[in-house]
């Protein structure tokens, strides 16, 4: 049986955070909704059957366009990928 949606957006969101956070607030105490946002969009290309590359490409893109950091577009997002593709098949 499929994970609900809204708990699979919930684990990516926490993936965002735990292994990517561009934002640099993972180490802040509280809740963290600033990725849950990217968590739906992340969801709907994993559903849609998205490539590595092209999540890859759809966070590089946030870094540089909506996050303002466009420094991180080269760094290694392979293992968020592999939490991705985990999580993924769970849904």
């Amino acid at each position: 049986m499929a994970t609900p949606r809204e708990e699979v957006e919930r684990n990516i969101a926490r993936a965002l955070l735990d292994q990517w956070d561009p934002l640099g607030v993972g180490g802040d105490p509280g809740p963290h909704p600033e990725y849950d946002r990217f968590a739906h969009e992340v969801f709907s290309l994993l559903a849609r059957g998205a490539s590595d590359m092209q999540v890859e490409r759809f966070l590089h893109h946030l870094e540089r366009d909506e996050l303002g950091h466009p420094e991180l577009s080269t760094v290694e997002l392979t293992p968020l990928l592999t939490r991705l593709r985990a999580l993924e098949r769970t849904m």
